[in-house]
């Protein structure tokens, strides 16, 4: 069943490389990688809020690692959460191991205890291991805490939060670049300028304008389609704000519930 899963839900995406985290915010981090590709690292946990380039940066290192003729896997826990905790077996056979989105592990002590176990194994095996998750992993809520002392032990970077222009630029013109997309220098003023910050909310409206531009050569753009192109891109700017706010609110609430239940014990 296991190996089911694994087809299923641990495929690498090949549209990332470590070229779009050029940015000044990211050289930290693109240093921490280099040092996993020549052993001097282990393990390294990247925290951030969501949308903010954590999986696509996953995504980017498990590819390095397979030019470097590694084998490397990529699965994101909140795709495999209610999936037999069994897909975690057997995965230390691979050199470099990416583990996103940690955080949905917090309501459930048998995924928390798999991979608590997993990186023994992979620890025994030499393997390499990298994080991602929405906090630090002091801040993780979690009732095993030989899994944050596991955790914990990990190189730790917050990633940037996009707010950086030269970030967003490196990586939209790494992008751009690498796809062989063109568009008119409106439109990347714009979508850099006007645009969200986060990365992954940035990425999500440039795959929504692309098709409005597919079919069409440079000399047959008109100033009609560029103007429909920065309309969308205002929309799905606010659309990704709205979510934002929503986002918080949420997490508000959730401090909140957790401060009355502290009290309630206390009480």
């Amino acid at each position: 069943m296991a190996e089911a899963q694994l087809s299923l839900n641990l495929d690498i995406k090949h549209d990332a490389s470590l070229s779009d985290f050029s940015g000044p915010g990211w050289m930290s981090i693109i240093d921490a990688v280099r040092q996993l590709h020549v052993g001097l690292i282990r393990q390294l946990y990247l925290f951030g809020s969501p949308a903010t380039g954590k999986s696509h940066l996953l995504s980017a290192i498990c590819e390095s690692f397979l030019d470097m003729d590694k084998s490397a896997i990529c699965l994101s826990l909140n795709e495999l959460i209610h999936t037999d905790v069994n897909v975690l077996s057997s995965l230390e056979n691979f050199d470099v191991i990416a583990i996103d989105d940690i955080e949905v592990l917090e309501h459930s002590t048998e995924w928390q205890v798999a991979l608590f176990h997993l990186i023994n194994r992979s620890r025994e095996g030499q393997r390499q291991l990298i994080f991602a998750a929405n906090k630090p992993a002091g801040e993780l809520p979690f009732q095993l805490t030989d899994l944050l002392s596991r955790l914990s032990q990990a190189p730790a970077f917050k990633v940037p939060n996009g707010h950086d222009l030269a970030d967003r630029q490196a990586l939209l013109q790494s992008i751009l670049r690498r796809r062989g997309w063109q568009f008119d220098e409106r439109i990347i003023d714009h979508l850099l300028n006007d645009g969200p910050h986060r990365i992954g909310a940035m990425m999500e409206v440039l795959n929504y304008i692309q098709p409005m531009f597919s079919n069409l050569g440079r000399s047959n753009i008109s100033k009609a389609v560029i103007s429909d192109a920065l309309r969308t891109i205002d929309e799905q700017t606010l659309v990704a704000e709205l979510a934002d706010i929503n986002q918080e609110t949420q997490n508000d609430n959730k401090i909140d519930s957790q401060d009355n239940h502290t009290m309630s014990l206390d009480f």
